[in-house]
C-alpha cells in the first residue's frame, strides 16, 4: 500500500476557508458541490459547522478525508467489523 501524502493545498483551504464550505467546492467541483458549499454554510448560523469543519481539518491530516459527511458513518462502520 501506498504511503499517501496529505493534501496540503485542501488543507490551507479548509483552514481558511473551509468555514464557508469552500473546501467542498474544491474537492467536487461547483457543479457536484455547490449544495453541501450551501449546507456547511447555512450550518455555521447554529454552531454545526464550526464543529464540521474541525471534522474536516482533523480526517485531511489523518489523511481520511470524505467530501460527503455522510460517509464518515460508513468510516465509523467499517471500524467496528
Amino acid at each position: 500500500m501506498e504511503d499517501e501524502k496529505i493534501n496540503w493545498g485542501l488543507a490551507a483551504i479548509a483552514f481558511f476557508l473551509g468555514w464557508f464550505g469552500i473546501d467542498k467546492l474544491y474537492v467536487l467541483g461547483f457543479k457536484k458541490g455547490w449544495k453541501l458549499f450551501v449546507l456547511k454554510f447555512l450550518a455555521n448560523f447554529i454552531g454545526l459547522g464550526e464543529l464540521w469543519n474541525i471534522l474536516d481539518i482533523i480526517m485531511i491530516f489523518v489523511k481520511k478525508y470524505e467530501a460527503n459527511p455522510l460517509d464518515y458513518l460508513t468510516l465509523i462502520e467499517n471500524r467496528n467489523k
